[in-house]
């Protein structure tokens, strides 16, 4: 079930931005309408208005900031480096800590 939740969020993630990179609308004047036909639609759309990756010039068109898009692409990179390098130190530890138990 949490897979296609996932698969159904990573669609409505790629339609969003289609309709924004199809348009080519990156700037105030190229602003394209958009109604969000789905509410996971208008939650990834919420979510960039609020990270200022889209931005509304009136009721119902918006545009793309693509430099604030690359910027939150390269924060969430390097939050999920950071995650997996804790992880990675995680399981060093544990790793090291059994093999002193077993030497002991």
């Amino acid at each position: 079930m949490a897979t296609a939740a996932a698969a159904m969020a990573a669609r409505a993630r790629r339609e969003v931005e289609k309709l924004f990179f199809d348009n080519d609308a990156f700037s105030p004047d190229r602003a394209v309408e958009f109604d969000p036909r789905a509410p996971i639609q208008r939650r990834y759309l919420d979510q960039l208005i609020a990270e200022g990756v889209v931005h509304e010039v009136e009721p119902g068109r918006y545009w793309f900031d693509l430099p604030a898009y690359k910027e939150m692409q390269r924060q969430r990179l390097i939050w999920t480096l950071r995650v997996l390098g804790a992880a990675a130190v995680v399981v060093v530890v544990i790793l090291a800590v059994q093999a002193f138990m077993r030497l002991h």
